[in-house]
């Protein structure tokens, strides 16, 4: 078999589906037994496309970006995929070696490029490694935690006679408990005088809420979200759920003041802005999970589904926590006062997608309208790392697998990534898009309020955006909705993608300190 059989046959025996990306000649020579070839027409979004699927599926996904420029191209999506331990397999053409000497245009040291963005990075250097170096990134990719790798694929590699065996290859369930662990852990909570709970994105990777929901009810204490969660981390609805935790340290001091011990679930604390003093000082900081940064407390590596259903009888009940029936309740009074106030805008988008996957990049925007959504099982999802132009296509990659996708994007996002608009028309791709135009970047100007006040009406942040134009010179069916928002139903129709732009109002809002 030819490299690039081999290669072509490598996909099918790991069950990857599609590849992702936007070729170059380096590419070329790899690409010719590939099938199911999902063209973007930039580098990253291919990247976006694949972290997005790799998400909503849980199962690697593969894209292919053009050598060094693809790679440039892409670092940010890279950055964001590791954050949010995302399986995608990345792989890009390398220069043919025969004249590698010469350093030829489009060569380069593409391993060094990953670095520090990657798991595992390997630079195949002959027919014999393509379908062992796909497999191993495959298993790297999806063990705890999970992230991205890394694979180089130099051109003269793809014409090399190899006959390839494709020995057996089988995916390994990671379901692991330390049970010696498991007994510390509880003896410290029943120790404790009133413990908080903090679970994070974990919960949601291994399906894990109903046996998060049985725990926080048998122990009776307030549940919390870990401050900037990539996706939803326990049923919102639970009266228990006490909402998310900020991310700056005085703000998450304050919140878990009250409690002497604290147990954070699949999760981690994150932090930005700075704030002294440092998190949580003082107190017994317990962690449980497959991705452990020990960073602060005292951790435990185990699967996190297992180890809620395994301590379930080794814990006393410490609390009698039911948070105010009015928690998430804002009143007609404060949602009419701004029509298309932050408030308001995103309690009615959170209503009417109320069963849709949402896939959020609404940056000055998200902590209002994560108040009004229910988490579930695979329902919410943003990048850990704020970057902006995730949105778009991630959320156009897990339409490959999901009906019901919403994408809310600011209208700064949005600018970072409209080249995605036409891999969803050509695809066919049933995402639903909701802009928010808000006349500049808010968020910026947020924090310049805060910390800076004197950039915060610079020009510099105010770029004044045609969206309704572009969207309509990719074909894509567009409205600008109406100040009742009626529209949303709208959006809702069909199973082809749509775009509605809002007309925010256009005050700061106050995200920061």
């Amino acid at each position: 078999m030819k490299g690039y059989e081999i290669f072509a046959e490598s996909l099918k025996k790991l069950g990857i589906e599609e590849v992702f990306g936007n070729p170059g000649t380096t590419e070329i020579p790899m690409l010719r037994s590939v099938n199911d070839y999902v063209l973007t027409l930039h580098d990253s979004i291919s990247v976006g496309m694949a972290d997005g699927k790799a998400q909503v599926t849980g199962s690697p996904t593969l894209c292919n970006l053009h050598t060094v420029p693809g790679i440039g191209n892409s670092i940010a999506f890279l950055h964001t995929a590791f954050y949010n331990r995302s399986p995608v397999i990345v792989t890009a053409g390398q220069q043919d070696y025969r004249h590698i000497f010469y350093e030829p245009i489009l060569s380069g040291d593409l391993t060094s490029l990953v670095s520090g963005l990657v798991k595992y990075k390997y630079e195949v250097k002959q027919a014999d490694d393509i379908y062992r170096s796909l497999k191993r990134a495959y298993q790297i990719a999806e063990a705890p935690p999970k992230g991205p790798v890394f694979l180089s694929f130099p051109m003269n590699v793809m014409d090399e006679e190899y006959n390839e065996k494709f020995d057996d290859f089988h995916k390994i369930d990671y379901e692991w408990i330390d049970k010696k662990a498991l007994r510390e852990i509880a003896d410290m909570i029943n120790g404790a005088k009133y413990p908080a709970i903090v679970f994070g994105y974990e919960i949601d990777l291994y399906d894990a809420f109903e046996e998060a929901k049985d725990f926080a009810h048998a122990l009776g204490c307030p549940v919390y979200c870990e401050p900037l969660a990539s996706r939803g981390c326990y049923p919102s609805d639970d009266p228990q759920y006490a909402g998310d935790l900020p991310p700056a340290s005085a703000l998450l001091n304050m919140k878990l003041m009250q409690h002497d011990l604290v147990l954070v679930v699949g999760g981690d604390i994150t932090l930005y802005p700075y704030t002294p003093p440092p998190p949580l000082q003082g107190k017994t900081v317990i962690f449980v999970g497959t991705d452990n940064s020990g960073k602060i407390g005292t951790h435990y590596q185990m699967n996190p589904k297992m180890f809620l259903r395994e301590i379930m009888g080794l814990v006393q009940r410490k609390c009698n926590f039911s948070r105010s029936p009015n928690y998430t309740v804002k009143t007609s009074i404060t949602l009419a006062r701004k029509k298309m106030g932050t408030a308001y805008v995103m309690s009615k988008i959170a209503k009417e997608f109320r069963d849709y996957v949402i896939v959020d990049e609404s940056i000055s925007a998200s902590q209002t309208f994560r108040s009004f959504l229910v988490y579930e099982h695979n329902s919410y999802f943003t990048a850990k790392t704020g970057q902006l132009g995730w949105a778009l296509p991630a959320g156009a990659g897990m339409s490959l697998k999901k009906g019901k996708v919403l994408a809310v994007v600011g209208d700064g996002s949005f600018m970072y990534t409209p080249q995605t608009l036409w891999t969803i028309e050509r695809y066919n791709l049933p995402l639903k898009i909701i802009i928010l135009n808000n006349g500049g970047y808010m968020i910026l100007r947020s924090f310049s309020k805060s910390y800076y006040n004197e950039v915060a009406d610079k020009d510099f942040l105010k770029p004044n955006i045609d969206a309704e134009n572009l969207v309509k010179a990719f074909h894509i069916p567009v409205k600008v909705a109406d100040p009742n928002l009626k529209d949303l139903q709208w959006l809702r129709e069909g199973d082809e993608a749509r775009v509605l732009i809002i007309n925010m109002d256009r005050e700061i809002p106050k995200v920061f300190l």
